[in-house]
């Protein structure tokens, strides 16, 4: 069985606990590896090839869109949804008018998660 692997970044731990046992209860054949930051995921798209990209906008150091522009540099064809604050709207026009596939608002409904 092929399965389609995802690589969700987000600095909160807790996040990067619930959203792939969430996934992997809706959707099956999702490989979900996840990373704390965005210098590990860096490491790890060098690594890995993957079918789509999850990512916090803010995290400390490097932030969800430069991550961003460095994956469009090295993987135009993959897609990057990018996870932002409620109410941030202005981040979430900027991720879009960066070449992000879509955005997801905080606090993460899994259903719309899912949808993205």
């Amino acid at each position: 069985m092929n399965t389609t692997p995802v690589l969700l970044v987000d600095d909160n731990p807790s996040l990067l606990r619930a959203l792939p046992h969430a996934i992997s209860l809706r959707m099956s054949g999702v490989e979900v590896e996840t990373a704390d930051s965005a210098q590990v995921a860096l490491t790890m798209i060098e690594q890995h090839e993957y079918d789509a990209i999850v990512s916090d906008i803010k995290m400390p150091g490097m932030d969800g869109l430069d991550l961003l522009a460095k994956v469009q540099e090295q993987h135009p064809e993959t897609p990057v949804v990018l996870i932002t604050g409620h109410g941030e709207h202005d981040l979430a026009i900027r991720a879009l008018r960066s070449g992000a596939y879509d955005y997801i608002l905080k606090p993460i409904d899994r259903e719309d998660f899912m949808v993205s």
